[in-house]
């Protein structure tokens, strides 16, 4: 087997669910390239003793979905005799690839209307891409959409015999030899990153040049993708927008700067291609004066983050020595690294079953400028949240947002230890209190649980 058990995904919890649901509907993985989707089901198959029927469609095309006589069960036949398998109440029926052959995704409806009782699962890459250009709508109730990201730092821990280190973090133990471990571990996350691929190699081979051999293998496939975005766009301009987007992550995007030859829309245009390939995260301006947080935002404003922190150093040819200076801030990132980390696990902090999302405020005029690094929200809470690489650093721009905002509660997530205090900051000679949490980087995932804790 390519991958052992070991490299467990938080999402097999979540496949299980859906198997057993009263009312189950077929269910689509989307993602990026190489996040574990195919693995995540074949796992998920072997921990449960189901059978796995798989039609990998990069090479098998299913002929029985262009026939005029089309039904359900002239596909179910026809998947039978390519696998030599019968479907029972526990089978699962895996369409991998099936942006290769994007009629199919218009039949999967049929499924659940016709046979319910077969537990179907599609993935693919660029299915955002391929939904919007083939015009696809389903029917509300018939299909489930699963989002799946990159690795997380839990589930690397579970990869790299840390299960003790990942246990001790999610119930906020962080005793001084549990904060140099997670120190030490994240250190090798912000190298290795979170493509199951990076780390099943380090895990096998204990190697970070084969780690970064394997990442540049990974970005070849994404690049090799691009003839595929849309065909009437030169390669030649993705991948330039696509190189320079990568210089401006964390930033406010300005389309001038990222290509300064074109015209906006067609830079837009590009960037919107490769979010829905799940390459950038987009992270939006809100508001954040009331939830959703998605109602007050501005698409208008944004800036992106890349899908994986390892594979982010890897384009930035960043090594491992540079990587340690940025825990000691003595490296000209500016954080970017760390707000990197952050992004991509708040992106999926709700789950695979809502798109990722990602959403900040940005005052860029006015006397009292300021920008929070991340807003989440969180029950009925909105939540300010600002990355520090490091425990020091100015916390003004909370502070206004606090005031103006009328919120008593905010997190600031760096190195430092876990701790609770209410600061208080002068704006306009008038104090300003808020409750500030203080959460190690490592416990990114337990942004929420703090929360609770006020």
């Amino acid at each position: 087997m390519l991958y052992n058990v070991t490299m467990k995904r938080r999402a097999e919890q979540d496949l299980f669910e859906w198997f057993h649901r009263s009312g189950r509907m077929p269910l689509i993985i989307g993602g990026a390239r190489q996040v574990g989707k195919s693995t995540l089901v074949k796992l998920f198959c072997e921990s449960q003793k189901l059978e796995l029927i798989e039609i990998n469609l990069e090479k098998v095309k299913l002929k029985s979905i262009n026939t005029e006589s089309f039904s359900i069960q002239n596909v179910l036949d026809e998947i039978q005799l390519k696998t030599k398998k019968v479907i029972t109440p526990l089978s699962i029926i895996f369409l991998d690839e099936i942006q290769e052959q994007p009629k199919l995704l218009s039949t999967l409806r049929y499924f659940y209307e016709e046979r319910p009782d077969v537990a179907i699962i599609a993935a693919g890459s660029l299915l955002e891409i391929v939904l919007k250009s083939e015009k696809f709508s389903f029917p509300v109730g018939r299909i489930e959409f699963y989002h799946l990201g990159p690795m997380t730092f839990t589930e690397y821990l579970w990869a790299t015999d840390n299960k003790l280190l990942s246990e001790k973090i999610s119930n906020l133990d962080f005793s001084p030899g549990v904060h140099e471990s997670a120190k030490e571990e994240l250190r090798k996350f912000y190298y290795i990153g979170g493509m199951p691929k990076a780390i099943k190699t380090y895990v096998e081979e204990k190697s970070l040049i084969s780690v970064r051999r394997i990442q540049d293998q990974i970005l070849q496939t994404y690049t090799a993708d691009f003839p595929k975005y849309n065909a009437r766009i030169q390669i030649e301009r993705i991948q330039r927008v696509f190189t320079s987007t990568i210089l401006q992550l964390g930033k406010k995007i300005i389309y001038q700067r990222i290509d300064p030859n074109a015209q906006a829309r067609d830079t837009r245009r590009i960037i919107e291609l490769l979010i829905d390939a799940r390459v950038l995260l987009p992270c939006y301006h809100s508001d954040g004066n009331s939830i959703p947080l998605m109602g007050e935002s501005d698409s208008s404003i944004q800036k992106l983050y890349f899908l994986d922190i390892g594979l982010m150093n890897c384009l930035l040819r960043l090594d491992f020595e540079t990587i340690d200076q940025e825990f000691e801030n003595t490296f000209n990132t500016k954080g970017i690294i760390s707000e990197q980390f952050v992004a991509q696990h708040l992106a999926y902090i709700h789950g695979g079953a809502t798109p990722p999302e990602l959403f900040y405020w940005l005052r860029d005029k006015g006397s009292q400028k300021g920008e929070i690094d991340f807003l989440l929200q969180y029950k009925n809470q909105i939540l300010p949240i600002e990355v520090k690489s490091t425990a020091s650093g100015h916390l003004k721009s909370l502070f206004y947002f606090a005031k103006e905002k009328k919120k008593e509660n905010a997190i600031r997530i760096s190195l430092d230890v876990f701790s609770k205090e209410k600061v208080t900051h002068q704006i306009a000679g008038r104090p300003s209190n808020i409750n500030l949490m203080n959460l190690p980087l490592y416990a990114v995932e337990s942004v929420t649980v703090p929360a609770d804790l006020w």
